[in-house]
């Protein structure tokens, strides 16, 4: 069974939004939400979990809204 993916927006009072990755190892994080990223504008910072130490795993699949 494939571990679970998921991408997380976090939208502050401030009025920043945080994009938060859970699942993607390697740099297949940033590649993953590039286009998120674009659409919402500059990035202010980018913090790297220990996920993103990992070694990065193929993945496929569908985008869910909700």
């Amino acid at each position: 069974m494939a571990d679970k993916i998921e991408i997380e927006l976090v939208f502050t009072p401030e009025g920043e939004v945080r994009i938060e990755t859970h699942g993607l190892k390697g740099k297949t994080c940033v590649t993953e939400t590039e286009a998120l990223e674009k659409a919402l504008g500059s990035v202010k910072s980018r913090t790297k979990t220990s996920e993103y130490y990992q070694q990065a795993t193929t993945t496929k699949g569908t985008t869910r809204q909700g």
